[in-house]
Order: structure tokens, then C-alpha cells, then sequence
């Protein structure tokens, strides 16, 4: 396949020689790869050393440079690159990257997969960005344009990039065009880039006030009244509470000031637009999707530890089948799946006929014998050193098990790590209704008494935990992983002590959003309070000091809201979650 790389260059020549290089390394025809630069006004010797590169680099089947006489903006310039050349396949790549050798190879193979598809976003390491995306399918509402591939016919078909955004949500907007216009774009785990642009997982000043800026923007794009007041509302919070940098409400007042006089294209694009303003894909809906946050990169050992995922299932194939599917994007792939189903054997036939590409030991006698028994035979049958649990409804993101195995394994000391969720609503239909991130500040014994803080996928433990002491509660069909977190935590040598180990949601837990399941689901919690709060094997002191620690920090988390004017905000969703009964 033919590639149009598109560089956009500005002052960029201390990353020119690293990226070019990585690009010559790649395993693959290099005859099939044309290198556009696309340089806004550089006065640096980026032009000087783009003409010994286009030297020294003759195998590639085309170097071209277009000399932008000024500043255009990333999407301009990424306009004027893109016209220069006619390969079936535009990848437009920041300076500040170095792909991994077998990136075309990768995402080749996701072309083929997805012929349908309007474009594809790589990975990004080490800090890989944080939108949400779907487990199963690899779908993305939107795609980050530091390592974006887009079908050619596509990308001009809706115009290419807006040039009226001159950097940042450039390629937010772009992804929304391109599937409003019926074109799904998809996450591709496997092909990755390492992005230099996150020396320490921070934005730099520029990157947060035009964030900011490109937000507010695409609201008059393709939000009602309601989402354009909402980001004005967003826009003077962060004026009055920033983040910490050198002049920063200097910036953001200069830059709202300023919108007034450009927001004109952005406000009456929907009139010459109707359809693709009214393509429920591309509707704003408060935000750019649910964040999962940030964490660097941790590579696993050379000779990586085996993972077993211990996947629990009874008579639900066709949600276990959805499940199933999403783990083959995982990006670690030292692991075994043991799915251990309860009562008859309804799912072996799939998992037969469908599966043989994944490493599954499938465990099943016939009989009932409860969620937790059933769990616990999982872990009794591991062959692997590190352990995961995963219900047939939930899913991994695919940077679940590389990340929380990295982490533990650079912390050899500990026994488990505890991760963060995404809680996902799903109506009867199957329809996603919401997402919400699942990050506690707190998880310690004291918390852990009051009330369950881990979902049952979010913890990679050691298996030598459960051989100590013991798995889930067994005679309880709710609670029973409880139970086991608390004796884990009453022994177990942690890594951050009253903490999750990793904020970066890597794991998504599944909720009903019917309020009549939820309330079905609450009442089995409820009929099984007794009974799990009264199990001797379940009784665990808490020092005085424990107690004092979580009160001076939820008075200092307190008031930290109140100096930001969030607290009353903060008191007002409390409230709301108490009266709803969530469990979560």
C-alpha cells in the first residue's frame, strides 16, 4: 500500500533527523513511502537539514518539501502536504515521534480488516492519549492527529481540515466530519509511535489554553445554545482556577477575547452543512469523550511473567462472546484466559469454533455451584504467577494488562496493583446511555470497611494471595469479591498505600442503565448485607490513626474545592448519588 506521510515543520530540527530515520528503519518497501514536509516559516535549520535528509534517505519513493512563506497552522499546512501528493493513504505524523518498525505492517493489516473504515489512530507511547474507546470493535469518536491515517477519497471529500482552527481540535473536528459523513474511524492498539510531545505526562501552556480554545470553538460548530453556554461556563472556570503556569490567565483571557472575532465560520457552518450538522455521530454531547487519564508507559520484562484472566461466565454466551472479543486487542500477550462457566456447558461450542486463536482452558463439570466457587476454581486451575479477574459483561481496554503488569513488575516488592475503571450504562438494547469514570482518591481498609472501592477486574494480584489466603467468599452471591480485597489489603505489601497504584482507566465496568435493573441489582447487594457483614472471617481493626489520616485528608480534600468554588458542586452530586443508591 502507498503511504502520503505528511510532516508538518516549524523550527523542528531537532526532531527532523530522529523521525526520518525511525520512518527509513520501518520494515517495510520504502519505495511505497512519500515523505512530505510542509514547513510554516521555520528560522531554525530545519530547511537545511531537510535537504541533507532528502540526501542521505534516496530509497524512499519520494521526498517533497513545500515552503510555507508564514505560520499557517498545523491543519493548513497538513491541507497544502496532503494536496501534494496521490497516495490511496494520508498519514499525517508529528515531527516529535519515532514509529516502531513494524507501524505500516500494523496498520495495513487494519486497512484490510476495515475496508469501510474513514481512517485509523495509532498508539502513542509513552504517554498514549486518554479519549475512550470502544473494547470490542476498536471504534473512536474521535482520532488524535499526532499519528492519524486517513482513506484519501475520504479526506477530501469532507474538506480536510478546517483551517479556520489553527492548532489544537483541529483533528477532532476532522473526525467528526469524517464520520458524520458515514465513515467509523478505529483505534489501532498494535500500531504504535513513540510521541516525545509528554516529557513528564503534563500539557505544556500552549496545549492547554488552545485546548481550551478549540473546545469553545467546535461548541458554536455543532452544539445547541445549551453546550455553547455550557463551554463558556467551562472556559471562565478554568480562567478563574488554571492550572499552574507562568502567565496562563493572561492567555486564556487573550485568547476568549479574542474568539468573539473568529467564531463566525465555526457558528454558521451547520447552515451550509444541515446533514452533517444533524449526523447523530458527529453531534456534540457535552464533551470529546469520556477521558481514561494518563500514565507513562511501563514495559514489562524481557521474559515477562504469565498472566492468568479468570473470566467467570454461566449460560451467557452471546455477552461472554463480546467480552471474549475485545481481549484479542490486548497489547500484552503473555496471558491464558480460563473461563470457567457455571451449570451447563452453553458456551463451549463458541468458544470452540470462534476462539482457537486465544489461549482459553475452558472449565466446566455441568454443575451449579455459585459466582464465587465458580471464580475460585478459575484460580485454583492458573498456571500463571499474576492473576485478573474478568466477568463475562466487562471488558479490558486494550493497555490494561501491559500497563498493570509493567507497573507491578517495576515494583517487586508488592503483591498486587490496584487500577481504576470506566463504568459504562448500557440499556436492554445494548445501547451505550453514558460513561463515567470509576477513580477513587481513596482505598485503603478504613474505606474499604465502609464500602467495596474495587471493581473485581481493576486488581492484578499475585497468585500466591489467593493460595495464602484464599479467593472470593463462597456461599454469597453478591459481595464475595469483597471480602477477598479486604483480606488481600489486611496482608498484602502494596505499592501506593492508600491510593489506587494506577489512576489511567484501564478496565470498564458494566452497568445496567434500566433504573429497574439497577434497583434488581441493589436488592441482591442488600440480601446479602447480612450475611457478609457478619462473617467472622471478615472482622479487622482499624487503628485510631487510620481513622484520624482519612479525616484530616477528606478535611484538606474539602477544602481544596472550596478555594477552586467547587465545593458546592461536589456537595450537590454526592447528594444526588446517595439518594440514587449507587453502588458503584
Amino acid at each position: 500500500m502507498r503511504y502520503d506521510i505528511v510532516m508538518v515543520t516549524y523550527n523542528s530540527e531537532r526532531w527532523l533527523a530522529g523521525c526520518v530515520r525511525a520512518l527509513a528503519a520501518a520494515v517495510y518497501d520504502p519505495a511505497q513511502l512519500h515523505l512530505i514536509f510542509s514547513d510554516n516559516g521555520s528560522t531554525d535549520g530545519t530547511l537545511a537539514a531537510l535537504g541533507r535528509l532528502r540526501e542521505e534517505f534516496s530509497d524512499f519513493g519520494k521526498i517533497t518539501l513545500i515552503e510555507n512563506k508564514r505560520n499557517l497552522g498545523f491543519g493548513t499546512a497538513c491541507n497544502r502536504g496532503a494536496a501534494a501528493g496521490d497516495a490511496p493513504l494520508i498519514f499525517f505524523l508529528n515531527l516529535d515521534t519515532e514509529i516502531f518498525p513494524d507501524l505500516f505492517t500494523r496498520i495495513d493489516e487494519g486497512e484490510a480488516a476495515h475496508p469501510e473504515a474513514g481512517g485509523f489512530e495509532c498508539r502513542q507511547l509513552p504517554w498514549e492519549t486518554g479519549h475512550h474507546i470502544d473494547p470490542v470493535t476498536m471504534e473512536t469518536s474521535w482520532a488524535s492527529g499526532a499519528a492519524l491515517v486517513v482513506r484519501r477519497p475520504v479526506f477530501e471529500a469532507v474538506g480536510g481540515f478546517d483551517e479556520h482552527l489553527f492548532m489544537y481540535c483541529e483533528d477532532v473536528d476532522l473526525s467528526w466530519r469524517i464520520r458524520a459523513a458515514g465513515y467509523p474511524l478505529y483505534y489501532l492498539p498494535r500500531a504504535a509511535v513513540t510521541h516525545y510531545s509528554y516529557e513528564n505526562g503534563q500539557p505544556k501552556l500552549g496545549e492547554y489554553a488552545g485546548s481550551f480554545l478549540g473546545n469553545l470553538l467546535l461548541r458554536y460548530k455543532f452544539g445547541g445554545l445549551r453546550t455553547i453556554l455550557q463551554g463558556h461556563q467551562m472556559y471562565l472556570g478554568a480562567l478563574r482556577h488554571p492550572l499552574h503556569f507562568d502567565g496562563v490567565r493572561r492567555v486564556l483571557a487573550r485568547n476568549y477575547l479574542r474568539h468573539f472575532l473568529t467564531l463566525w465560520p465555526f457558528l454558521f457552518w451547520r447552515f451550509s452543512h444541515r446533514a452533517a450538522y444533524r449526523a447523530g455521530v458527529a453531534r456534540f454531547a457535552g464533551g470529546f469523550s469520556a477521558d481514561r487519564g494518563l500514565a507513562e508507559f511501563v514495559p514489562p520484562p524481557a521474559d515477562p511473567p504469565l498472566v492468568s484472566v479468570i473470566l467467570r461466565t454461566c449460560g451467557r454466551p452471546e455477552t461472554l462472546r463480546r467480552t471474549l472479543q475485545s481481549l484479542r486487542h490486548q497489547t500484552y500477550r503473555h496471558f491464558e484466559l480460563i473461563v470457567s462457566e457455571d451449570g451447563p456447558p452453553t458456551a463451549q461450542k463458541m468458544i470452540e469454533e470462534e476462539f482457537s486463536d486465544l489461549p482459553i482452558r475452558y472449565l466446566n463439570d455441568g454443575a451449579l455451584h455459585g459466582r464465587a466457587a465458580n471464580g475460585n476454581r478459575g484460580l485454583a486451575a492458573a498456571d500463571g504467577t499474576l492473576c485478573n479477574f474478568l466477568d463475562d459483561d466487562d471488558f479490558f481496554y486494550p493497555d490494561h494488562l501491559e500497563l498493570m503488569v509493567g507497573l507491578l513488575c517495576a515494583h517487586p516488592e508488592a503483591d498486587l496493583v490496584l487500577g481504576s475503571a470506566m463504568a459504562m450504562f448500557v440499556a436492554p438494547d445494548g445501547t451505550v446511555t453514558g460513561l463515567e469514570p470509576m477513580i477513587f482518591d481513596r482505598i485503603d481498609r478504613f474505606t474499604m470497611c465502609q464500602k467495596c472501592r474495587i471493581p473485581i477486574q481493576t486488581v492484578l494480584f499475585r497468585r500466591s494471595l489467593f493460595e495464602q489466603y484464599g479467593g472470593l467468599i463462597e456461599g454469597l452471591d453478591a459481595h464475595e469479591d469483597w471480602g477477598m480485597w479486604l483480606r488481600y489489603l489486611e496482608h498484602a505489601r502494596r505499592i501506593t498505600p492508600h491510593q489506587p497504584d494506577l489512576r489511567r482507566i484501564t478496565s470498564i465496568f458494566v452497568q445496567p442503565a434500566d433504573q429497574a435493573q439497577a434497583a434488581q441489582r441493589m436488592t441482591l447487594y442488600r440480601e446479602n448485607d447480612r450475611a457478609f457483614f457478619e462473617n467472622d472471617s471478615l472482622r479487622f481493626d482499624v487503628s485510631l490513626a487510620d481513622m484520624r489520616r482519612y479525616y484530616d485528608d477528606m478535611i484538606a480534600d474539602l477544602r481544596c474545592l472550596e478555594e477552586r468554588g467547587e465545593l458546592h458542586d461536589f456537595l450537590e452530586q454526592q447528594s444526588h448519588r446517595g439518594a440514587s443508591g449507587s453502588n458503584t
